[in-house]
């Protein structure tokens, strides 16, 4: 199946000055002076700023760079959010176009003021609903989000994964009474085909879940990647279902998990 391409010409053509793209719906800026993580901003089709946004917050997996956002959010949805995608906190090579996510204490705060930051230029320059702010990421990005959202459970309407792992050690889960008042939203995607995959750690990480008490929704994929277009459209139907909606039901009809390739709409 065709996935979202591994190359990194996509990347190699960042903006030094903000742009414009898709006649106006999605853009790009490459940072100021009072962050040093560069970010992505995707703007919806047909942006209303009287409108309050539901913002997606996206980090990147292991190689890749806030650019990611570009590819990703159009098969999630064109019109229903606002999204800023945020670089990771170590570069992976010289040209400084490929990006992973530290798991070091340093590294940890790197990506947590990054994030963020993102959120709070992301409020100053669109109109961002203060309560409906959530945090995604893939595989590495994912573990990362999930590692931000644990930290500060109050900042965000909730948190998805696709791919990447409950972070088992540091301060994750050092404020439990927190986390139980706070519920935190989850949704854990999961391709049972790849070889990141392993039950014993999704029983794990659900173990752990219940014991700060997070609502999670957990969707497994017979597949070997996440990033399929119905992973993704699922992201959308949990996001309006989840966070605008305020609905805690997790059911989904049966269609909403066949997994396809993520070029094939």
């Amino acid at each position: 199946m065709n996935r979202l391409s591994c190359s990194m010409s996509w990347n190699e053509s960042l903006s030094v000055n903000a742009a414009s793209i898709d006649q106006g719906s999605s853009r790009q800026h490459a940072g100021d002076s009072r962050v040093h993580s560069p970010k992505s901003f995707f703007l919806p089709l047909h942006y209303e700023a009287r409108y309050q946004y539901p913002l997606l917050v996206w980090l990147h997996s292991d190689g890749f760079n806030e650019n990611q956002i570009n590819q990703v959010i159009p098969h999630i949805s064109l019109r229903n959010f606002l999204a800023v995608g945020v670089r990771g906190s170590r570069a992976m090579d010289a040209a400084g176009h490929r990006y992973e996510w530290s798991d070091s204490a340093a590294g940890i705060g790197t990506a947590h003021d990054a994030v963020i930051h993102a959120v709070d230029e992301a409020a100053e320059r669109f109109s961002v609903h203060p309560e409906r702010i959530v945090l995604a990421g893939y595989r590495s990005g994912g573990a990362m989000a999930l590692r931000i959202a644990l930290r500060q459970p109050r900042k965000f309407a909730g948190v998805i994964s696709l791919g990447g792992w409950l972070p088992q050690r540091g301060p994750t889960l050092a404020n439990l009474d927190e986390l139980r008042k706070r519920r935190l939203p989850m949704l854990w995607q999961w391709a049972t085909g790849g070889d990141h995959y392993r039950d014993e750690n999704l029983k794990r990480d659900i173990r752990s879940a219940m014991m700060f008490g997070s609502c999670v929704d957990v969707r497994q994929y017979v597949d070997d990647d996440e990033m399929t277009n119905v992973c993704l459209a699922d992201v959308n139907q949990w996001m309006m279902r989840r966070v605008v909606a305020g609905d805690t039901a997790s059911e989904m009809s049966p269609w909403e998990s066949t997994p396809t390739s993520f070029s094939s709409n």
